[in-house]
């Protein structure tokens, strides 16, 4: 069964019978998206922000999740904007946008870099993985391009909040997330993402993106995190960051591994 496309995979619809899911992959191994895919998430963040991935490496997990199944979107640096032609070309089903409204990041740009013409500015190539190396039909691949690549707004800034609604109207995008921890320390709240300054950001948004019919997804760091939203108002959801629920899993072996002997060595 092939992924579904970025379109298919982020559009709420009421037949959903469960939560689509995804993850942050920082991880530059391949295997690690394939590992998700066996594991049943629909699909990964492939992360240039924060991780370690370069467009080598984003390819190399391009392929895997091709090969597995799950959908790909990459989370763009800001140094990586001029990359987004190629990483469709390489199979990108969409990309997460940093600090979308912000204006100092140009998320307008990058949007019209996704599409061909005329509804956007994307370089034309046919000798590549997403036109078959030059075996598709190049008009009906663009224009299956053009349906499905998906930009995922990442809103990060206590100004971008406060402006909202006239930043959804501006740069158009298919979904939006908040991203707790940068609005965290945009309020000076480092690291509280509970913290109800920060949890009333993230209402603002969710109600702007309802009036709007954006899919809206939220960051959580355990599965009862769902139970904090109604589920029906909730596109998706991102669980942690691959070496995160690494780290928090090992630690928790290491705990109950060293509880139990103790028990049994008293």
């Amino acid at each position: 069964m092939a992924a579904k496309t970025g379109r298919q995979l982020f559009k709420m619809t009421s037949e959903s019978t469960h939560p689509c899911l995804g993850a942050f992959v920082f991880s530059p191994d391949p295997d690690i998206s394939a590992v998700y895919a066996h594991a049943g998430f629909d699909f990964v963040i492939i992360d240039f922000e924060h991780g370690a991935n370069d467009v080598r490496s984003t390819m190399a997990h391009l392929r895997a999740c091709a090969a597995f199944s799950i959908t790909p979107i990459v989370r763009l640096g800001v140094a990586n904007f001029h990359d987004v032609g190629r990483l469709l070309d390489a199979g990108a089903a969409g990309f997460m946008l940093p600090h979308y409204g912000h204006p100092a990041y140009g998320a307008g740009d990058v949007i019209k870099a996704m599409r061909y013409a005329p509804e956007g500015q994307r370089p034309t190539c046919t000798g590549v993985p997403a036109a078959g190396f030059g075996l598709l039909p190049f008009a009906q691949t663009a224009e299956n391009s053009n349906r499905d690549v998906v930009a995922m707004g990442l809103i990060e800034d206590a100004s971008v909040v406060e402006t909202i609604d006239a930043v959804l109207d501006q740069a158009k995008v298919d979904c939006l997330m908040p991203g707790p921890a940068d609005l965290a320390t945009s309020l000076g709240l480092h690291g509280q993402l509970r913290h109800p300054t920060v949890l009333a950001a993230i209402e603002t948004i969710k109600k702007s993106a309802q009036r709007r019919s954006i899919p809206l997804g939220l960051y959580i760091n355990d599965p009862y995190e769902v139970q904090t939203q109604d589920p029906t108002t909730i596109g998706f959801y991102v669980y942690s960051i691959d070496y995160k629920a690494l780290a928090k899993h090992l630690n928790e072996v290491a705990l109950e591994a060293r509880k139990i002997y103790r028990a049994a060595t008293q």
